[in-house]
């Protein structure tokens, strides 16, 4: 293999980006990227194809360990940008959180802690609507055509749902209740997904401060707009008009992108 196999942080984050460029590029344009791709080790058809080479399959050779990354600081497992070479912890009172949730050229990715347990019996996001006022809250500020579904709702304006964590060990659904988590794969969500401008966290308390442990902000934010907005649950002690006003940031940002 003429090529390198284990390339620093930063090296990973320059090659998705001339991998989406060369995607793009016209055939001249195309020489230029591969020949800077070679220049950080990543070659041709003896190695990783840098020819055919997108994405999701310079993710998938990270997944796989074929690309290493020497660098990273999170104990995530075969990821881009956060993994480290021990694996998780594995346990058995750990659940598994839901996927993201992205539709076609998402602007803003609102980011919670770990679903509720009622969200992860029907495998859908803020489902505890009782005590969650997210989807009151987005509809406050969006339109809602009759009979969408909420994913459908949020992919209309242009926003994703994830969460920090991956998986977590938690009883019940309070996020005090946590004891033990694995992050998720925000930055590589990030990098497929262009589009995004904006990091909405929904909570100034545990989903801010994961995020902060597990993520670089200083690198994030020469990039994204990163935000802390209050937590939508209702066991928040301000009132819900309180919740509208500071949320209602999203709208605006979602506006001046479609001007």
């Amino acid at each position: 293999m003429k090529g390198k196999n284990v390339f620093k942080k930063d090296e990973i984050k320059r090659i998705a980006e001339l991998i989406r460029l060369r995607c793009m590029a016209n055939r001249e344009e195309q020489k230029q990227i591969r020949a800077e791709m070679r220049s950080l080790g990543f070659y041709g058809f003896d190695d990783f194809g840098v020819y055919d080479m997108t994405e999701e399959k310079f993710y998938k050779l990270i997944e796989s360990g074929r690309i290493k990354v020497s660098d990273s600081k999170t104990a995530v497992s075969s990821t881009a940008l956060h993994t480290s070479q021990t694996a998780p912890k594995v346990t058995t009172k750990m659940k598994a959180g839901l996927e993201a949730w992205s539709g076609k050229d998402p602007y803003v990715l609102i980011l919670g802690t770990f679903p509720g347990e009622k969200s992860l019996s029907v495998q859908a996001y803020y489902q505890d609507k009782s005590h969650n006022s997210f989807f009151k809250i987005m509809e406050c500020l969006f339109e809602r055509e009759k009979n969408m579904t909420d994913k459908e709702f949020l992919f209309s304006h242009h926003i994703s749902l994830w969460d920090c964590m991956k998986e977590a060990d938690r009883e019940g659904s309070l996020d005090t209740s946590i004891k033990d988590y694995v992050p998720n794969e925000i930055e590589k969500f990030l990098f497929l997904h262009p589009t995004i401008t904006t990091i909405i966290l929904n909570g100034t308390g545990k989903t801010t401060q994961v995020f902060e442990k597990n993520y670089s902000i200083a690198d994030l934010s020469q990039k994204y707009k990163i935000l802390s907005l209050p937590s939508t649950s209702n066991s928040m002690a301000i009132t819900f008009e309180e919740k509208l006003k500071s949320w209602s940031v999203v709208k605006d940002i979602i506006n001046n992108i479609n001007k």
